[in-house]
């Protein structure tokens, strides 16, 4: 086992990568009582082509998620719910676009819930009738998120974004593709990405980290798994222009008038090609231009101008996405006013000096909170295929005339505008 550290932190994590594939990262906390563990494969909703036999086959918008609910059910009888709770231990599961994880955080039996957790992921159950009632409730679970503004909003930007790839399908799906699935097509994908050579173990907390490191080694399901390829997924050849420009839409349910504004930007105009590197530049400039406390967001609050505002960054293979989601009675002039800020602004060596404290600052104190820290870990793995133990000296060591570069690129010409306003109104 490697001992490593997250360097300006001094958090110890050892890392070690079992005979078939499997990755798995400890975080001891000496100081906590607590503990948060992560098992997680790297299949989320964007993967609906792949490689099976050497035939390229085709799953159902929302499979990754539907196979997330199908796991709890285990042919045993046993509810994963109902076994961790009986040692006040949560458990849950998300699916999002790049990763499908399952988790349980407490206070007790760490070991015997570590083996559990698993067991359970590695024992997929389908039948044709677990799964029929299953599509039921999950086509329940879309239509309430149908009636939430926030939700409605995310993915209608994502269709107006792309024009063909994943990114715009939602990710549970619809009602009408989940109604497709059977338990073939959920076999075909659990078998093709929920390998260990797919796959990432994450514990933190107060652990010994030989006694885990044992726990994992002795789970004879998990030994049982051999090590295997991962299969092709076809690549999606998705153009930079923008589908649609523009969209009002009115919702009774909306209270408050909201904009949605995303700018996709070809990430190959950047001479920076370490894309953490590279979020970390365009992260520094969206706060110092429009966080919690820049001058434009207290402006914009002292004219009435907004209510709140958020902003959002992610890669999309070769794209850049930068969303502003905004509460504002005059979308149109809070446009107008963050493009004018965007392109007049001029960043200040004592600005950037600034936030890289802050930002230090924050990162240490993120430490302190086990969830937090391996969720960090997690996202960089997903993001970028590693863990950034140096990300304090990253951020440190970051550069004015190299963060002004970048600045000087950005633009917000290939833009989409999402307006939902009240019907009513």
């Amino acid at each position: 086992m490697n001992k490593l550290e997250l360097i300006g932190i001094g958090q110890d994590v050892y890392y070690e990568e079992l005979e078939n594939g499997l990755k798995i990262y400890i975080l001891p906390f000496n100081n906590k009582n607590n503990y948060f563990i992560s098992y997680f494969t790297k299949f989320g909703s964007l993967i609906l082509d792949f490689e099976k036999d050497k035939k390229m086959i085709h799953v159902p918008e929302g499979i990754a998620h539907f196979l997330e609910h199908k796991m709890f059910e285990q042919e045993d009888g046993i509810d994963p719910f109902a076994f961790f709770a009986q040692s006040g231990t949560g458990c849950n599961a998300s699916t999002s676009y790049k990763a499908t994880r399952y988790y349980c955080m407490g206070n007790e039996k760490v070991y015997e819930n570590l083996d559990y957790l698993i067991s359970y992921v590695n024992s997929p159950y389908f039948t044709d009738e677990n799964v029929e009632k299953e599509k039921g409730i999950i086509c329940e679970e879309i239509n309430m998120l149908k009636d939430n503004p926030e939700w409605f909003a995310e993915e209608e930007m994502q269709r107006m974004l792309y024009h063909k790839h994943p990114f715009r399908i939602p990710i549970a799906g619809s009602c009408e593709s989940i109604k497709t699935i059977t338990k073939e097509e959920l076999y075909d994908t659990y078998n093709a990405f929920y390998n260990p050579n797919n796959m990432y173990l994450i514990i933190g907390g107060n652990v010994d980290v030989n006694e885990v490191l044992s726990t994992i080694k002795n789970n004879d399901i998990l030994n049982n798994i051999k090590k295997k390829d991962i299969p092709k997924i076809k690549e999606v050849k998705e153009p930079l222009e923008i589908k649609e420009k523009y969209q009002e839409i009115e919702l009774e349910n909306v209270s408050t008038t909201k904009l949605g504004y995303a700018i996709k930007i070809d990430s190959n105009i950047f001479k920076e090609k370490d894309r953490f590197e590279l979020s970390l530049y365009i992260g520094m400039i969206l706060n110092i231009l429009f966080g919690s406390t820049s001058i434009f967001k207290d402006k914009m609050l002292e004219n009435g101008i907004l209510s709140s505002l958020f902003l959002e960054r992610m890669y999309v293979d070769d794209f850049l996405i930068i969303e502003f989601w905004a509460e504002t009675d005059q979308p149109k002039k809070l446009i107008e006013e963050l493009n004018n800020h965007l392109n007049t602004y001029e960043i200040t060596k004592e600005e950037v000096e600034r936030c890289k404290k802050v930002w230090i600052s924050s990162e240490v104190m993120t430490t302190d909170n086990v969830e937090a820290t391996v969720s960090s870990l997690i996202n960089d793995i997903i993001e970028y295929d590693e863990v950034k133990l140096n990300r304090s000296e990253y951020i440190r060591n970051m550069n004015y005339d190299k963060l002004i570069k970048i600045k000087n690129k950005l633009n917000f010409s290939n833009s989409s505008t999402l307006i939902l306003k009240n019907k009513e109104n």
